[in-house]
């Protein structure tokens, strides 16, 4: 029987704030075996989206949702966006996804298939949303990458004078996506307590 072992963790941050980065940590003093339990924020344009101060969050949402991401990229755009200001896309996805228009829920007719439909056709778009309690108080956040080559976070509750609206290079968005999985990856492996030989 193996004894419980307790490893200390240090933050890691994975591309630049002032750009776009993924900060995360593990917890200190997990008990191996443990899933990787810790904190995590993102940052775009030296604004943090996230409560790094949310103890013992599951980073395995967020890594698998993040793993996702990176495949569909190419696809969050859609010819139907352009033209659109950044309210109007926050309002046509919050409204197909959630039917809501911010705090406000709009009436629809749609049925439970229609809304089925519209979660498959648009749930890529959604962004933080559910992917773990330190994402739970900044409100919902949709992405899109758009044709030049820029990723663009939407979010209602940025702080003043930003917007709803926060942009990065794809580049940087995918480097540093990367580089948060193979850490997490590797921490997943080292607090399993099972090391190849």
């Amino acid at each position: 029987m193996n004894k419980a072992q307790k490893i200390d963790r240090k933050l890691m941050l994975f591309g630049l704030r002032a750009i776009f980065a993924i900060e995360a940590m593990s917890e200190p003093n997990l008990n191996i075996p443990s899933p990787v339990w810790g904190r995590m924020q993102i940052w775009c344009q030296g604004i943090a989206i996230g409560d790094f101060s949310e103890e013992h969050c599951g980073l395995y949402a967020a890594c698998s949702e993040f793993k996702s991401l990176l495949i569909e990229f190419p696809r969050l755009w859609r010819q139907e966006f352009e033209g659109l200001s950044d309210l109007e896309l926050w309002n046509h996805l919050d409204g197909r996804l959630f039917g809501y228009h911010g705090d406000v829920e709009i009436e629809n007719g749609r049925t439970i298939e229609e809304c089925r439909r519209d979660w498959n056709e648009y749930g890529d778009f959604s962004f933080l949303t559910n992917w773990g309690e330190q994402f739970d108080r900044n409100g919902k956040s949709f992405i899109l990458c758009r044709p030049e080559g820029t990723v663009q976070i939407l979010n209602r509750s940025l702080p003043e004078p930003s917007g709803i609206s926060l942009c990065a290079p794809l580049l940087n968005v995918q480097t540093a996506i990367r580089d948060f999985i193979q850490w997490f990856d590797g921490e997943e492996t080292r607090l399993s307590g099972k090391f190849d030989s």
